[in-house]
């Protein structure tokens, strides 16, 4: 069975590693199969990042771009290339950031799980590797012992992900286009945490997701990138004290006090960073987020259950 299949790269002024990314497409491990294509999502870079795009990937992909005049970000530009795909016939998507590297057996392992999930799978992830700017490697779970998990959706899945934080990664994962047309798509606002305030829209409704125990990804670390540019402002902090706030009424007292002290201490440890570093601006905004922190959580333990 021939299924449509789209590997989405979102890209902004990609240049500096899109080539390196779209090389690791080229070196994947199986025949590219009919019905699979490459869409190259750009938000209106001012680069020569298209100027990096061949139409056929060595012949290996068909490539099709959609570009933009203006840049909205990164949730919406990959919003924007899922709204496209909606109309489209596409059955499932695979999200590729174009700054991260896909070893070369990612396609075929995540080909191979489509094929054999069940229908209520709405999303599959893997593991993957840190990669650092210095070269230095974080290695993830690379455990071939362990088999394929699946986490069925309901409560109790919601529960363990507001507990763990977001164990879902965006970049190297496959979506099932059923389940955006039922859940939607990315909240365009949350830059940081936005893969896991889907991840929980996701479970809430049903849908079970797989994870693969293997590291089939590198995910690239760099001064411009989104994750670095909102540790910066707090980000990562802010929105998940929303994300909080919206399944209060799914946690305990003490399930809420933990989610807050654990933020408190990550804010504690990038004050005295910044003592160390002597930014005091950036004391000062940590501090404000402190007090944030503690706003939400009485604004939560009011939804709590008894």
């Amino acid at each position: 069975m021939v299924r449509r299949i789209v590997i989405v790269i979102p890209t902004y002024n990609s240049a500096s590693h899109l080539r390196e990314t779209l090389d690791s497409l080229v070196n994947q491990d199986i025949n590219i199969p009919n019905g699979l294509s490459v869409l190259i999502a750009d938000d209106g870079s001012t680069d020569e990042t298209l100027g990096l795009v061949s139409k056929d990937l060595q012949g290996r992909f068909t490539v099709a771009v959609a570009e933009s005049w203006t840049h909205v970000g990164e949730r919406a530009n990959v919003n924007r290339a899922l709204d496209d795909l909606k109309v489209s016939g596409t059955e499932w998507v695979l999200i590729l950031h174009s700054d991260d590297i896909a070893k070369s057996s990612w396609l075929s392992t995540m080909l191979s799980r489509i094929d054999l999930c069940d229908d209520r799978v709405g999303t599959i992830c893997s593991s993957w590797d840190t990669l650092l700017p210095d070269g230095t490697v974080i290695p993830g779970e690379d455990d071939a012992s362990r088999s394929v998990e699946r986490i069925a959706g309901g409560v109790e899945a919601v529960r363990n992900s507001l507990r763990k934080g977001c164990w879902w990664h965006i970049s190297g994962c496959a979506i099932r286009m059923q389940t955006v047309h039922e859940v939607g798509v990315f909240e365009p606002d949350m830059a940081q945490t936005g893969d896991w305030e889907w991840l929980l829209r996701c479970l809430k409704r049903g849908w079970a997701v797989e994870y693969i125990p293997r590291t089939l990804i590198e995910y690239r670390q760099h001064s411009r990138s989104v994750s670095s540019n909102s540790f910066r402002k707090s980000r990562d902090i802010i929105e998940s004290l929303g994300i909080v706030r919206k399944y209060s009424d799914l946690m305990s007292a003490q399930e809420l006090l933990n989610f807050h002290l654990r933020r408190q201490r990550f804010v504690i440890l990038r004050i005295g960073r910044a003592l160390i570093e002597f930014r005091f601006r950036r004391v000062v905004h940590l501090v404000a987020v402190m007090g944030r922190i503690g706003l939400s959580f009485f604004c939560c333990i009011a939804r709590a259950p008894a």
